[in-house]
């Protein structure tokens, strides 16, 4: 398959962001991050690349701390190819380069898959199988490991779910006409046979779209929250040395279209965020399943219909979120109170269609840049975070 590199658009451009600031301007524009803002600048950094973009993943890439840039799409033979721009820490991005990714899919999954530090890339190989990009910590990655899941993928992870320091492979998908969750372990060679658990027949409309990794027992073991394609009664699965058990409900949570494990005050430990659509709210509970309790929840119905993404905006080391619906240009955000709660703030016009989105700090100035997928005009758009 081809991947050439053809030549990226790198320009400035001007007055294409407005923001509509609920805090006084005065707090921004004086280089300093302080919690509560939300600023950004009026110019905004364009990257545009010649082939068809569909998927943009804002990451470390290779390990320098600072955040990188991985664009993908197909070439105008159909083939997947992906281009990478490392990030310099000052906000500026390096040329771009081929970061030499084939597969059948351009919309791969993230993780440390070997405990370096630098995040690895999970590509579906619309077979049984699925590969693993161990990122080279020089802006590349390496050849892929093959890693037989056993089943046509439908979502996947990578996640350390035995909890020894190597990054194992999850997928869930479907076995013949069975929908199914799959565990191949990471070892030092590589990965291990998978370990496949059943979890519903295909067509059911109780069965898992997604799934959430965390551990919400104290047995070693991450678990497995399930996500459906609208509000139902939470399920889980538990993570054992045998692979994923049945299964089981969940009755210390509410009925929800998905909950996700994640930490929302910057202290490393894990809480849930469960996503409810009648009504619209978002629920956050700290603690292990025997000793859960609600922390907060915020009324989202204005938002409701809007995907969202995650990052720390004002520098606080909380989860902010950025609210947007495909193909329009506003961004809203909402900022987290790290108990809980989350607080509308600003509204961003990017000036062009957001297909999606990311929130990072590419400059290191303690506040989040915007980074929107404008795949409409072929490339991203980077709106700078102004503390």
């Amino acid at each position: 398959m081809g991947r050439g590199l053809g030549p990226a658009v790198l320009a400035l451009m001007g007055t294409s962001a407005c923001v509509s600031r609920v805090l006084p301007a005065r707090q921004c524009g004086d280089g300093h991050a302080v919690a509560g803002e939300a600023c950004f600048g009026d110019t905004a950094l364009e990257l545009a690349v010649d082939y068809v973009p569909l998927a943009l993943r804002v990451a470390d890439f290779d390990g320098d701390d600072a955040p990188d840039v991985l664009l993908l799409g197909v070439d105008a033979a159909g083939a997947v190819t992906a281009t990478m721009h490392a990030g310099q820490g000052d906000g500026t991005l390096a040329a771009p380069r081929d970061a030499g990714i084939i597969g059948c899919s351009a919309h791969p999954a993230l993780g440390d898959a070997n405990g370096d530090g630098a995040i690895d890339l999970l590509v579906d190989a619309c077979d049984d199988t699925m590969l693993v990009y161990l990122a080279d910590r020089s802006g590349g990655f390496s050849a892929p490991r093959i890693v037989d899941v056993d089943l046509a993928t439908q979502t996947s992870a990578i996640a350390d779910v035995d909890h020894d320091g190597i990054g194992d492979v999850v997928a869930l998908g479907l076995q013949g006409e069975q929908v199914a969750l799959a565990w191949a372990r990471g070892t030092a060679d590589g990965f291990e046979a998978p370990r496949v658990r059943v979890l519903a027949t295909s067509g059911d409309p109780g069965a898992p779209t997604g799934f959430s990794l965390g551990a919400l027992d104290d047995d070693g073991y991450d678990d497995a929250l399930l996500a459906h394609a609208s509000d139902a009664a939470a399920e889980l699965v538990r993570g054992g040395p045998d692979g994923f058990g049945a299964r089981e409900p969940a009755p210390q949570l509410p009925s929800a279209t998905g909950i996700a494990v994640l930490d929302l005050d910057g202290n490393g430990a894990r809480e849930l965020l469960a996503v409810q659509s009648v009504p619209a709210q978002l629920v956050a509970y700290r603690g292990t399943l025997d000793t859960l309790r609600r922390a907060g929840t915020t009324a989202i119905e204005s938002v409701h219909d809007r995907l969202l993404a995650g990052g720390d905006i004002d520098g606080d080391d909380r989860l902010d979120l950025g609210f947007f619906a495909p193909g329009e240009r506003d961004v809203q955000l909402w900022l987290g109170d790290g108990r809980g709660g989350w607080t509308r703030r600003a509204t961003v016009d990017v000036g062009v269609g957001v297909d999606q989105l990311a929130l990072a700090d590419l400059d290191g100035d303690g506040a989040a840049e915007l980074v929107a997928g404008t795949f409409s005009i072929g490339g991203i758009r980077i709106i700078a975070g102004d503390p």
